[in-house]
């Protein structure tokens, strides 16, 4: 489970408050600001106040962007992700991030056991030097 608790919201007319969905996802309140500002998140809001406000779908999205977040994924590599999701519900941009992602991390851990290997006949040849 993402977060601290279950949503209260179960179908598309609940709704949260930015605190709700804050807490619900261990994030703060800016985290969800910012990502509304970079186009991740759309907030509704109350008439009355003009408090920011989600619904399911929202909430839905809301934690998508902090499992990418998590992940080290950047906001262009969310943002049509989100988009694509929030559109015709279509998983084939997240799917394309997230296999990019990987395969990124694969060609990094790659490096790093290369360039470890490269270390270790290095300090193995000191050594033999030095013997």
């Amino acid at each position: 489970m993402i977060g601290r608790e279950q949503p209260r919201v179960q179908n598309a007319t609940d709704r949260v408050s930015i605190g709700e969905l804050a807490e619900m996802l261990g994030v703060r309140t800016s985290a969800l600001r910012v990502w509304e500002a970079a186009g991740l998140l759309r907030a509704m809001r109350d008439g009355a106040h003009g408090y920011r406000e989600y619904n399911e779908p929202q909430v839905q999205a809301a934690r998508v962007v902090h499992l990418l977040r998590q992940g080290g994924y950047l906001f262009d590599r969310i943002r049509p992700a989100i988009a694509a999701l929030n559109g015709a519900g279509s998983t084939e941009a997240l799917t394309a991030a997230i296999t990019e992602r990987r395969e990124a991390l694969n060609r990094r851990s790659r490096h790093a056991l290369h360039a470890a290997g490269l270390v270790h006949a290095y300090l193995e040849a000191l050594e033999i030097a030095e013997a």
